[in-house]
């Protein structure tokens, strides 16, 4: 079976490049890296969705594209997340 990059992705392609320490090391590295890319996508996606609304769209127009209920809509748009799990603070 062969995996290939999700397409959001497909600018790191170049990491499957020969088996070295660099290659591992840089492959260990985007891993742990995934948390940190994980915020960053929610406050894009949140400063998206509030700018749709904020200009005219609706949760309903929003929620098909978005592959969500409106409710969840006006989640991400208020940054409210899904998880049932304790926030870390800094």
């Amino acid at each position: 079976m062969e995996h290939t990059l999700p397409e959001p992705f497909a600018a790191l392609a170049g990491l499957e490049a020969e088996p070295t320490i660099e290659q591992a090391r840089a492959l260990t590295a985007a891993l742990k890296a995934v948390p940190d890319l994980q915020r960053w996508l929610r406050v894009q996606r949140q400063k998206t969705v509030r700018g749709l609304l904020d200009t005219g769209r609706d949760r309903d127009e929003l929620a098909p594209h978005l592959e969500v209920t409106p409710q969840r809509v006006s989640d991400i748009a208020s940054g409210h997340t899904r998880s049932k799990a304790p926030r870390k603070t800094a």
